[in-house]
């Protein structure tokens, strides 16, 4: 046999085996959601690309234009959610525009040749920079099973998805306060519930690139690679990476807003900080904190440039506060709750929500340890990070320092936080600064030994982040295939078979209650429910009611066709946040104890209300 023959049958034996090895564990998944993921991204970089043409934003870079195009994402779902007219139709309207504008951009008119060098300028970079990422992309196309995910930053684009558009929810708080991002994922959720983690992984990984390329162009450091392993070797952005949080996103927006500014451009910096802020109310700390170094109150100019950014701030979260006035009756729900008076939220919700929130510094002693134990304990889920900045910070000290606003701005972030927040990753976008720093003084003052101590820390780094990825998600047993995506879900997620039950059995328009079980992302039907932090939302028929007829009537009165009850959470969120008072506990389990399941697993219960259908 020829050699050439020889070749091209091995050739085709190599790619008849990676298809096998593909579509057959649970790599064939992962396929489509993969494909879903970078199609959106794609629709949004374009979309981005064209927004910034239109508004003539200078120096526009891929990350730019993703978060442009993340932000018109925001705004359309906005408007169609308060019209409530979210439906397949109107998603489909997005992707057609999108794309349309994507082709327009990259494949006609004068700007199309710029437009294909800036993607091509960007993601052509060596392969190393690449499969820093291999590991969290393992993690991200897992089944979403984080507990925060599927109640709030997965859950809340799903109930707008599933109720065709924005509905009053008062005993849903954090569906009350600021969700740009939230708002952005309704398409990612339409193509799939793997996407959305796939999408939120990329985002990141450009994130990533460009804080990089960034560092390298403009801050003075020498090594790209170095700050990728550094950045992406934190337990905490590995995290940030693979879980569906809006931490990650927010970080991106502070950082384009910093870019911004140091361009020149203070009105587009003020656009991407009211988006962070628009993102998560935390964000306000760092803006307060930038606005304080970048303003020198004897200069007029400089008050007036503040003065303004403020308000192009406050017009850019202004569609939220709009929002939140209308289902809730107050527009800086949770906040302001005696000024603005409500049946579902008062003082005693309010002062759970910030012990929830909690804070890191106690006591002035642990104020003094602060340093130590930000390097080497965890505060909040995914809030570690380790000792880099502790061990090479300090070298900065040897020469001069050139940026050192933005050092001292991240420090003090990270010197107000602790009194704030018990969780680190709300100020992410500090420690992604630091690590700018931490590289330059290594790179100043780099030895042998320093050289050695750096890659050490790596190697510890990526371990205790690994561990902390496989103590949320068990990646092996999905990869493995000891588990199946179904039986994935169901192990990490109780209430799963229930869920699919009802997308299985109950008609298109049946509206379910959802009690003691606040995860809601995999339901594919309206709902309602109560979060951890709010008043059951039961309590409103119970009172009311003498007996189990009398409940099941009043809940049927309210369109509603099932009751799902998770007794297991329920008893969990009542013994820790008393979403009801004693009495009306013993009431409701009397009530239930009436009534027949129509499907049982475990401690979860599907109740259907007669005559609701």
């Amino acid at each position: 046999m020829s050699k050439p023959i020889l070749r091209i049958i091995l050739s085709v034996a190599a790619v008849v085996l990676v298809l096998n090895l593909l579509l057959f564990n649970y790599s064939q998944f992962v396929i489509l959601p993969l494909l879903g993921a970078l199609f959106l991204l794609a629709a949004f970089i374009g979309l981005g690309d064209g927004l910034a043409a239109l508004f003539k934003l200078p120096g526009a870079a891929i990350l730019e234009k993703a978060a442009l195009g993340l932000m018109a994402a925001a705004a359309y779902f906005y408007l169609v959610g308060f019209f409530k007219i979210l439906n397949p139709l109107t998603i489909l309207v997005f992707f057609t525009a999108s794309a349309a504008v994507c082709l327009l951009r990259f494949f006609t008119g004068p700007g199309k040749h710029e437009s294909r060098a800036g993607v091509k300028s960007f993601f052509a970079r060596p392969l190393s920079e690449y499969a820093v990422f291999l590991v969290p992309l393992v993690y991200a196309a897992l089944p979403p099973s984080f507990y925060d995910s599927l109640v709030y930053h997965l859950g809340i684009p799903n109930l707008y998805l599933q109720s065709g558009g924005f509905v009053a929810t008062p005993q849903f708080v954090y569906a009350n306060t600021f969700i740009y991002y939230e708002i952005s994922l309704i398409p990612a959720l339409f193509l799939g519930d793997l996407v959305p983690r796939l999408f939120h992984f990329f985002l990141g990984t450009i994130f990533i690139l460009a804080v990089a390329d960034e560092a390298v162009e403009h801050w003075g450091l020498r090594k790209k690679l170095s700050l990728i392993l550094a950045l992406v070797s934190l337990p905490m952005t590995l995290f940030l990476l693979v879980t569906c949080k809006n931490d990650l996103s927010g970080a991106i927006f502070i950082f384009l807003a910093i870019r911004q500014y140091r361009r020149g451009n203070w009105k587009w910096s003020a656009v991407f900080w009211g988006f962070a802020v628009g993102i998560k109310y935390f964000n306000l700390l760092p803006l307060a904190l930038f606005l304080l170094l970048t303003t020198r109150p004897w200069k007029k100019s400089d008050l007036k440039k503040s003065a303004l950014m403020v308000l192009i701030v406050i017009l850019a979260v202004s569609p939220l506060l709009v929002k939140n006035l209308r289902f809730t009756g107050n527009p800086f729900f949770p906040f302001l709750h005696e000024a603005f008076p409500s049946a579902f939220w008062d003082g005693d919700r309010f002062a759970r929500l910030q012990e929830d929130v909690g804070r890191i510094v106690q006591t002035p002693t642990a104020a003094i340890h602060w340093p130590y134990a930000l390097s080497f304990f965890n505060h909040g889920y995914g809030g570690l990070v380790g000792p880099f900045f502790l061990i090479f910070l300090p070298f900065l000290l040897l020469g001069p320092l050139k940026e050192k606003r933005w050092l001292f701005w991240a420090l003090l972030i990270l010197a107000c936080a602790p009194f704030l927040t018990a969780s680190l990753r709300f100020v992410y976008i500090a420690f992604v600064v630091l690590v700018i720093f931490s590289l330059r003084a290594f790179e100043a003052a780099a030895g042998k030994l320093l050289k050695v101590v750096f890659y050490v820390l790596l190697a510890i780094n990526f371990a205790m982040g690994i561990a902390l990825l496989e103590k949320f998600y068990s990646f092996h047993s999905a990869w493995s295939g000891t588990f199946s995506p179904e039986q994935y879900r169901e192990h990490f997620f109780p209430t799963y078979p229930a869920f699919v039950y009802i997308n299985a059995k109950a008609p298109p328009q049946a509206k379910i209650l959802l009690v003691g079980e606040a995860r809601n992302f995999y339901l594919q039907r309206p709902y309602r429910l109560s979060s951890a932090l709010d008043y059951g939302i039961l309590k409103r028929y119970l009172a009311p009611s003498r007996n189990a007829a009398e409940f099941v009537a009043a809940i049927e009165k309210d369109g509603f066709s099932y009751l799902l009850v998770n007794f297991f959470e329920l008893e969990r969120l009542q013994a820790k946040y008393a979403n009801m008072a004693a009495g009306e506990e013993k009431k409701l389990m009397d009530f239930l104890g009436a009534l027949a399941p129509v499907f049982s697993r475990g401690p979860v219960n599907l109740y259907e209300i007669p005559g609701s259908n």
